[in-house]
């Protein structure tokens, strides 16, 4: 009976991602490496966001590297039963995955990449 409840709980729409819902992550890993292959590294930070429906993006806080963006979603890839998402912007891209988000950016100066431990709040 208990390992029922627990099955039931674990399946239920609560567990599930949905629009509206809050995230609240922090860094695991913050790395840039220049175009000449000069490597450094960040101290981690904390940031949020939250599923916006009006908007079909991630909405970010007003901490951390991604203050106020706002990150369209790949409609084709938005599994919310399973928590996975990707998303894209003029910056980069960025994949969550079950409470675990990557970002990575390439342009003329290197590559810049993050990732993050997420809870959803």
């Amino acid at each position: 009976m208990k390992k029922l409840l627990i099955t039931l709980l674990l399946i239920s729409p609560f567990s599930f991602a949905d629009w509206g819902d809050v995230y609240y992550c922090e860094e695991t890993t913050s790395t840039s490496i220049s175009l000449y292959g000069d490597k450094k590294s960040y101290r981690p930070e904390k940031f949020k966001f939250r599923l916006s429906e009006s908007k079909r993006a991630m909405v970010f806080g007003l901490d951390g590297f991604f203050v106020g963006k706002v990150v369209k979603l790949r409609p084709e890839e938005y599994k919310p039963s399973l928590e996975e998402w990707y998303g894209y912007d003029e910056y980069g891209s960025y994949y969550f995955d079950e409470g675990y988000f990557v970002f990575a950016s390439a342009s003329h100066a290197g590559v810049y990449a993050i990732s993050a431990d997420c809870d959803k709040f």
